[in-house]
């Protein structure tokens, strides 16, 4: 599978970055030529871009610099609107990217329609230039086919800090806009370097492009690097935006945190059936390691492996069930995984006939690497059956095998 990472967390991202970093990386200058075309014809602008060679600390990127003659502000939502439908019915670019186009459009629109008194026109996103942003965007993703079948990553979002001056007076940064995107579309941020850096036009792009925010990237080889330079000099980094187009790894790389606790005053049944409490409320693994505890007694270390956003919710169980006083926790931990799916068959066992589910591993390939039954329709079927457990399990993974064939090719 491929995936286009991007990497707004040392500069942030903009259109005009997006745009320059894309051509960089490969996609072809023909679909924004296209698009510039359209839009000169519906607005009746003349409208020019021009791609440069350029450095940002000495290092190698494109930048996109945009001229308009006469172009105009304070356009009203319907007239955004307007312009890009006009342009979508002519250009020729598949429906995802039509759709991204509009979303794009209307997540501004929403944002601003969510932050004034009154039904306001669009400031400084009302001009030529978020037209092209958002068609030349989704104009130059669609021929490097990334609304059909690569995965979108995105690290957190540099936003910047500071003051910036708009037709609103001094705001502060992340200004209003771009807050409301942030807090609508759940998108990780921070802020770091002065300056606006992260556009209300760039954050649009992001929320309604990228599957998946990610601390770490996954693990891949990358084929092609693009890198977008913004306007302006920061003082300690580069201002450039960089996008990785990659093709993943046969193993996929997890978040996850790690929950821990130690105790020595607790019964095995109590144990037990905390165990059972952690995979309910969505712990992804529990251990029990014996350990010698305070004073030379034996005890135990409780270790439970919680997915991202899980954390307090399992911490408090834990206390609630142990009653431990305090949980360790580190922050993130990474886990290599192959990638599963579940499928459902269907079993003869005694006088048992139904169905149950079993877990395949897969690699890059989408080829059988590893095949376990559930064991909770495992354990169902053993005390209807009253046959062994064992030998249950034993008899749902060879009806499996041979229904899915170790290095054979999922259907």
């Amino acid at each position: 599978m491929k995936l286009l990472l991007i990497d707004p967390s040392v500069a942030g991202i903009s259109g005009d970055m997006f745009i320059a970093a894309l051509l960089d990386l490969g996609a072809p200058p023909e679909a924004l030529e296209e698009v510039v075309k359209l839009i000169e014809m519906e607005t009746g602008k003349k409208v020019r871009f021009e791609l440069r060679d350029v450095g940002r600390k000495n290092i190698r990127c494109k930048q996109v610099v945009l001229n308009i003659e006469r172009d105009f502000e304070g356009l009203s939502y319907d007239d955004i609107r307007y312009y890009m439908e006009k342009i979508l019915e002519k250009c020729r670019i598949s429906r995802e990217a039509r759709d991204f186009a509009g979303r794009c459009v209307n997540i501004l629109i929403e944002g601003e329609a969510h932050i004034h008194l009154e039904h306001a026109h669009l400031h400084e996103l009302g001009s030529v230039d978020t037209l092209f942003d958002i068609l030349g965007s989704a104009a130059l993703l669609d021929a490097m086919g990334v609304f059909k079948d690569i995965k979108v990553i995105s690290t957190p979002v540099n936003v910047g800090s500071g003051v910036v001056r708009t037709s609103h007076g001094e705001l502060s940064v992340p200004v209003p806009l771009v807050a409301e995107i942030l807090r609508a579309k759940n998108i990780p941020f921070f802020k770091r370097h002065r300056g606006e850096l992260a556009t209300p036009t760039g954050i649009a792009i992001l929320s309604c492009l990228v599957e998946e925010f990610s601390e770490e990237l996954p693990i891949a080889r990358i084929l092609s690097i693009g890198r977008g330079a913004g306007r302006a000099e920061l003082g300690s980094a580069p201002n450039v935006l960089q996008l990785y187009l990659c093709e993943s790894s046969a193993l996929e790389k997890e978040q996850i945190s790690l929950l821990e606790t130690s105790i020595d005053d607790v019964s095995g049944e109590v144990l037990g059936n905390a165990v059972g409490e952690f995979f309910k409320a969505g712990a992804l693994d529990v251990q029990i390691i014996p350990t010698v505890a305070k004073k030379n007694r034996p005890g135990y270390v409780v270790q439970v492996i919680s997915p991202l956003g899980r954390e307090e919710a399992l911490a408090q169980l834990i206390m609630r069930e142990l009653g431990t006083l305090g949980v360790r926790y580190s922050r993130v931990s990474m886990r290599f995984a192959l990638r599963r799916e579940i499928r459902k068959i269907r079993v003869r066992i005694s006088d048992y006939d139904g169905y149950v589910r079993v877990k395949l591993g897969l690699d890059e390939e989408g080829r059988v690497v590893t095949i376990k039954p559930e064991y909770e329709d495992a354990r169902r079927i053993a005390g209807k059956t009253s046959l062994p457990l064992r030998e249950v399990l034993s008899r749902i993974a060879c009806e499996a095998r041979t229904r899915f064939k170790f290095g054979s090719r999922l259907s």
